[in-house]
């Protein structure tokens, strides 16, 4: 299946430890199935986080973002992508 890589601008961030665990966990329970979310890599000095996907198409993924979401952390680009993981390196053979 495809992977995708969503570039997002942080405008605002929760205030507590709980409201992101809070907001995560309700993004994950709505990233499974069709669109499932692999990881996440936030840059402060940007203010950007880059968040690695799974899923058919795009469109599956941005369903998933409510408008709570987008309005604190405004997708700005999508980019389908190849992952090489670098364990791929360590064959014991």
């Amino acid at each position: 299946m495809p992977q995708f890589l969503l570039v997002h601008d942080v405008l605002e961030y929760p205030e507590t430890q709980e409201e992101w665990i809070t907001m995560w966990r309700e993004l994950r329970a709505r990233s499974s199935g069709e669109a499932q979310w692999l990881s996440s890599f936030y840059e402060p000095a940007s203010r950007k986080m880059y968040c690695q996907w799974e899923a058919s198409d795009s469109e599956t993924i941005m369903a998933c973002l409510t408008n709570d979401v987008m309005e604190k952390a405004p997708v700005t680009d999508t980019s389908e992508i190849v992952m090489f993981d670098v364990a791929w390196l360590d064959d014991d053979a």
